[in-house]
């Protein structure tokens, strides 16, 4: 068994630190517990904001020479390996991340769809991803084979209860939470895994009766996953993040999202008293009006393939924070130092121009 103790008492060094005190200034969410590997602040700041860097667990699986199967399914595993990642992000990555006294537990972006019954595979070197080649909805008539959900024995959720119960027996002792994992993916996400990408488009055009029976069967078990959550830890109902990496032109047009996507968002919404975080890695230029409308958002992710200018005009008539990416290959490995400088005082003009409250920049990989 790896022992944890010194990378505890050294990661709560770095929280008390100075430089980690200074950081926390930069951040309006500096202590909001992140649930999950990469950290994402709103700025506190409208001149001079703040950036981020970060890698996916695939890059720390190969800096740190991290078991990926072992670090998803071995809870000693995940907490050794997320506390040795933090520490190294902050010793290598000179920018203004936040860290805080928790840690959390990871199952990737898998998590809700094995609750719903869809069957995972662990992978070496990367996140768990569910099987696209036995899609858990292959006929529309297995919808009605989804079983209740379970909070304590339904897909991961056993797992997620077993991983709490270790890392809150490991951290004992030290001024440390253990963070419970919250839903990430979107409706519209988990509808795409349950179903498949070309089936639930199809669908959309096709089958709108079905369509909505799904979205409103997951939206649901994100309520109720949710709730119980919140009973189970004795807190408030946390706000929902959207991971909506399927939601990009041109496969989702404005139309489309507007009719079947955003009433399940919006309900979403009400239910956990705001969004914290929308987020797409596509080109979601077309939709910015349309996400507007998700009530009580407080931060949007502009990827590197999304008009960062359009962005700060929509969104300047609201008062939400923008999460800038910038693409790692073409945008730092292959520019020399002007060549960046360039790319991220354009990005500054663009935001500037647009008056938007809390932009920030995000480096996914690097």
């Amino acid at each position: 068994m790896k022992d944890i103790k010194p990378l505890l008492e050294k990661y709560l060094e770095i929280v008390d630190s100075k430089q980690n005190q200074e950081n926390k200034k930069y951040w309006e969410n500096a202590d909001e517990p992140y649930l999950a590997e990469r950290w994402r602040g709103r700025s506190a700041r409208k001149q001079n904001t703040p950036f981020t860097m970060a890698m996916d667990i695939a890059g720390y699986s190969k800096v740190l020479d991290i078991n990926c199967v072992d670090y998803y399914t071995k809870a000693e595993d995940q907490l050794y390996h997320q506390l040795q990642y933090a520490i190294w992000e902050f010793e290598n990555l000179k920018c203004q991340r936040s860290f805080d006294k928790t840690v959390f537990i990871s199952f990737g972006s898998t998590f809700m769809a094995s609750m719903f019954g869809a069957k995972i595979n662990y992978l070496l070197g990367q996140a768990p991803w569910f099987d696209e080649k036995a899609h858990l909805l292959k006929e529309k008539s297995d919808i009605l084979k989804i079983k209740p959900l379970d909070f304590y024995h339904s897909g991961l959720c056993e797992k997620a209860h077993a991983f709490y119960e270790t890392m809150c027996k490991l951290t004992e002792g030290y001024d440390i939470e253990v963070m419970f994992p919250v839903s990430l993916r979107s409706p519209f996400s988990l509808a795409l895994m349950l179903r498949g990408f070309s089936e639930i488009l199809i669908d959309s055009f096709e089958d709108k009766a079905f369509f909505n029976d799904l979205m409103r069967l997951i939206t649901n078990y994100l309520k109720q996953y949710a709730k119980e959550r919140a009973d189970f830890l004795g807190t408030p109902i946390d706000k929902f993040k959207l991971f909506n990496d399927e939601i990009a032109a041109p496969m989702v047009s404005p139309q489309m999202y507007e009719e079947l996507i955003l009433p399940y968002e919006t309900e979403l919404s009400e239910f956990s008293n705001g969004v914290s975080y929308w987020h797409s890695c596509g080109n979601t230029s077309e939709l910015y009006e349309s996400i507007c409308k998700v009530p009580n958002l407080q931060m949007m992710h502009i990827g590197p393939w999304s008009d960062v200018a359009k962005a700060a005009d929509v969104f300047s008539k609201t008062d939400l924070s923008l999460e800038i990416c910038i693409n790692s290959v073409e945008d730092v490995y292959e520019m020399d130092e002007t060549q960046m400088r360039e790319k991220l005082m354009s990005i500054k003009n663009a935001c500037d121009g647009g008056q938007v409250s809390g932009a920030g920049g995000w480096i996914r990989d690097i």
